[in-house]
């Protein structure tokens, strides 16, 4: 990678992993890092919204949804997500009811109501 990074959130859309976040030993930070394997090259993507480390990472609907995580001071019951199509963040505006940090996250059984984009 191009940026050490422990307590980072991983997450793989479309044959390409995401390495979201974490702490580099000074910092928390906001960037994000993608490894295409079919070239075996990391690249960056832009920033996220927030600096997060031990945030949750899913995929669902196309998106990268990073879940929570802390930026140093505070947990957060924050929400973002990428678009790899537009190659840009979102930040959902709904928080979550319970800040978390250090969670797992994963999609299971999407439901029949949930449109894929």
């Amino acid at each position: 990678m191009c940026v050490h990074r422990s307590l980072v959130g991983v997450g793989v859309l479309d044959d390409v992993l995401y390495a979201v976040g974490g702490w580099d030993g000074h910092q928390v930070l906001s960037s994000v890092e993608a490894y295409r394997p079919s070239t075996g090259v990391w690249s960056t993507i832009p920033d996220m919204h927030l600096s997060r480390r031990g945030a949750g990472v899913a995929v669902l609907g196309g998106l990268l949804y990073v879940i929570g995580g802390d930026d140093g001071a505070s947990i957060l019951d924050s929400v973002e997500s990428y678009n790899p199509k537009t190659n840009k963040w979102t930040m959902i505006t709904a928080s979550m009811n319970v800040a978390r940090s250090y969670a797992g996250a994963a999609a299971i059984d999407v439901p029949r109501y949930f449109k894929n984009c």
